[in-house]
């Protein structure tokens, strides 16, 4: 989190009665996004600020700052994303902010000043060094997360709705089959699930992450139970942006040679290879166990 107390540039057109009734008290989150942002890059003819140079910031950190609630912070969140007002994208780490058409570094015509000219002078000086020391927040300490917003934004998103309908549903059952109870998901899930794989996140993914969730959640008594898709849902996301980063991480190394010697014995498997035949024999036992 930035420290100390420093002016950063904002305009007086966040002051209609139209945003205030979108963003309310969220107007101080959306605020923070902005003091903190450390650049801005333009992608489809949109201007993104970026917040912290794509670090990742956990909820309990934004509790700590603002001295509010998860539940708080949670909901400005969502106020935010539900306006366009923000992109946030989950990361294993936390989450990372984007805000949409920042305006933070763009030089303001000072025709929109109606002071005298004197004073226009020194508000123009001002906003100037203003801006400067407030690109000036080091980028380089986050250059292990820089590349996390532009992995998410390759992968293709899904905007027809009838795809979307039918993932949509796949989820919804998988989930239940996996619940064992009830043959829907609430409305607020469905609607959840139908923005998760909106984003373009594979099947695949999202059922293998769900048998993980029951497979590794631990009850601590027998009304204790997974019942919803909100608890699954976050745990999708991180494995599938972990999955990009891993991938991006293997494209950039170069093939190294290696040499030759004596090939590995027939039937031998990895630790990781041996941990997820584990993990499959394990889930195939808890559907079985269910059915029966």
């Amino acid at each position: 989190m930035p420290e100390g107390s420093y002016p950063f540039p904002m305009y007086s057109g966040l002051l209609e009665h139209r945003h205030y009734k979108k963003i309310g008290s969220a107007i101080w989150l959306f605020l923070w996004c902005i003091s903190s942002t450390t650049k801005e890059v333009e992608r489809d003819g949109i201007v993104w600020g970026i917040v912290l140079g794509n670090k990742p910031v956990k909820i309990n950190e934004l509790e700590s700052e603002f001295g509010v609630s998860d539940r708080t912070i949670r909901s400005w969140i969502k106020t935010l994303e539900d306006n366009h007002y923000i992109q946030v994208t989950r990361a294993p780490y936390g989450l990372i902010f984007t805000v949409r058409n920042s305006k933070k570094f763009k030089n303001r015509s000072e025709e929109n000043f109606h002071s005298d000219s004197g004073d226009r002078q020194q508000s123009s000086d001002l906003n100037a060094s203003d801006r400067q020391e407030s690109s000036d927040h080091p980028e380089e300490n986050f250059r292990s997360n820089k590349d996390i917003t532009e992995i998410h934004n390759a992968v293709t998103t899904i905007t027809d709705p009838e795809t979307i309908l039918k993932l949509a549903h796949e989820v919804e059952k998988h989930f239940c089959m996996r619940r064992g109870q009830g043959l829907n998901v609430s409305t607020t899930d469905f609607e959840e699930i139908k923005k998760m794989v909106a984003t373009g996140i594979p099947l695949d993914i999202v059922k293998r992450s769900i048998d993980k969730s029951f497979a590794e959640y631990k009850p601590k008594h027998d009304w204790d139970k997974i019942r919803n898709m909100a608890y699954c849902i976050p745990r999708c996301l991180d494995e599938w942006t972990k999955m990009q980063v891993d991938d991006s991480i293997t494209a950039a190394v170069p093939p190294v040679p290696v040499a030759l010697g004596r090939s590995p014995q027939r039937g031998y498997r990895n630790k990781k290879q041996t941990q997820m035949d584990e993990l499959d024999r394990f889930i195939e036992e808890e559907k079985k166990r269910g059915n029966r």
